[in-house]
């Protein structure tokens, strides 16, 4: 069952990603990647809580939740990287120092992804497996996904509002969640997904979902959140080094000295 699961998330995530670097051949934007997190991982969601066994209204219960999710970082991911052709500073720096020609060293770079996909979408293999309710954790497990994704969607939007006023130009945002945390999207989707982990518990060796979330706790540790935080300390040096400097990276937490609402390089 769980090799089969992980065989399927796999096959899932390549098919999806190599979709994707077509469209990166067609439109030259590399960050059209992202969509594929929310495009992979909702085909990982519904794939495994539709097919094979009996149906319930457990089954269908998760995979709303896993449609809700993909629909609404999906739209996002679509509006800015296709329909708006927005590019991300993180995937152009990516290549730069790179002898591999860019079509080949950027399908690895999404061949990869997806392997990070499969170990996120894990934690549906279980899920799939939860029919009831009756025990603390998935009930835990719903409202952790509930408070990660009203989360995530206040995040993006004071996010939003700071960026296109333009008396924040050069200037990082610090309103809302992110006076506490630099990056409080993440700590959002760590929540949700760990509300998945929690919801498939009950599975026989359910608590090998736990892997999903600790898999996007490291990767956006120490991938993405690393390479997203030197192109702001390349364009906001002195401002983004002391967000750094007084501000937790994921986790919500107080202000290590007092600082005003917004910094900005002088």
């Amino acid at each position: 069952m769980i090799a089969e699961g992980i065989l399927l998330n796999l096959l899932i995530g390549a098919g999806t990603l190599t979709g994707l670097w077509f469209i990166y051949l067609w439109k030259r934007n590399p960050a059209v990647v992202d969509l594929g997190w929310a495009i992979g991982l909702t085909l990982m969601g519904l794939t495994h809580n539709l097919s094979g066994g009996m149906f319930s209204t457990g089954k269908l219960l998760i995979s709303l939740l896993v449609l809700l999710w993909g629909l609404r970082l999906g739209g996002y991911l679509f509006w800015t990287r296709l329909r708006l052709g927005k590019r991300d500073a993180r995937y152009e720096s990516l290549h730069r120092n790179s002898n591999i020609p860019a079509p080949l060293y950027f399908l690895i770079h999404y061949l990869i992804q997806a392997c990070f996909q499969a170990a996120v979408g894990f934690v549906f293999v279980f899920t799939a497996q939860s029919t009831t309710f009756d025990s603390i954790w998935p009930k835990v497990g719903f409202l952790l996904w509930g408070f990660g994704y009203v989360g995530s969607i206040a995040a993006d939007a004071q996010l939003h509002r700071f960026r296109i006023s333009p008396d924040n130009h050069g200037k990082v945002c610090q309103v809302g969640f992110w006076n506490y945390s630099r990056h409080p999207n993440y700590f959002f989707e760590i929540l949700l997904w760990s509300g998945f982990a929690l919801i498939g518990i009950p599975a026989r060796l359910g608590w090998l979902g736990l892997i999903s979330p600790i898999t996007l706790l490291l990767t956006m540790s120490l991938i993405t959140g690393p390479i997203s935080e030197r192109q702001s300390l390349k364009s906001k040096p002195d401002a983004y080094l002391q967000y750094q400097k007084t501000t937790s990276m994921i986790i919500p937490w107080f202000k290590i000295t007092n600082t005003t609402s917004v910094i900005s390089d002088s």
